[in-house]
C-alpha cells in the first residue's frame, strides 16, 4: 500500500480531479491483494455502500445515507429534518449550496478518519471516497443543472425531435 499511496496524486476539494476512478482502480488492482481490492470496490459514496469491516467508514457512509434520506423526507413533509450526524446548518440554503456544504463536511469527516492511518487500507478507502467527492463537485454545472431542472419541471417540452 505504501507504493500505491505515494504514487497517487494529491486531492483538493474544488479542483479538477487529477485521476479518474477507473485509473485509480487500475493502479489499486496492481498494488492491493484481491481481498483488499474487493473491499475497495465495495465502498462507494455515490451508491452509499459500505459493507466492510472498517467500522468508522461503514458507519459514516450509513449515517450520511440515513441523514440525507431524512432531509428528503422532511422536505417532502414540510417539516424540519432531524439528522443524527449531519449538522443542521448544512441543510439550509438552495440545493446547490446545500450539496456543496455537505460535500465539504464529508471531506472534513473523511480527513479526520485517515489521521494516523498512513499506508493502511483505511487510507486507500478514504482516498477513493475523497476522489468521488472531488469528481462529484467538479461535475456541477449551472447550465446542465438548469436543463435537468427544466426537464423535471416541464416534462411535456422534452419530446425528442425525430
Amino acid at each position: 500500500m505504501v507504493y500505491l499511496m505515494t504514487s497517487l496524486p494529491s486531492l483538493s476539494l474544488g479542483q479538477v480531479p487529477p485521476i479518474t476512478i477507473d485509473e485509480f482502480y487500475n493502479d489499486a488492482k496492481k498494488q492491493l491483494s484481491a481481498k483488499h481490492f474487493q473491499v475497495l470496490q465495495s465502498v462507494d459514496m455515490q451508491k452509499m455502500n459500505a459493507n466492510i469491516g472498517i467500522k468508522s467508514i461503514a458507519s459514516f457512509i450509513n449515517d450520511v445515507k440515513e441523514d440525507l434520506s431524512e432531509v428528503r423526507q422532511a422536505k417532502a413533509q414540510n417539516r424540519a429534518a432531524k439528522t443524527n450526524r449531519l449538522p443542521q446548518k448544512l441543510i439550509a440554503g438552495n440545493p446547490l449550496e446545500r450539496e456543496r456544504n455537505i460535500l465539504q463536511w464529508q471531506w472534513e469527516e473523511l480527513g479526520d478518519m485517515e489521521v494516523g492511518k498512513t499506508f493502511t487500507l483505511t487510507e486507500v478507502l478514504v482516498y477513493k471516497l475523497k476522489l468521488q467527492l472531488v469528481t462529484r463537485l467538479h461535475s456541477f454545472n449551472k447550465a446542465n443543472g438548469a436543463k435537468v431542472l427544466a426537464k423535471v419541471v416541464n416534462p411535456g417540452n422534452n419530446k425528442e425531435n425525430k
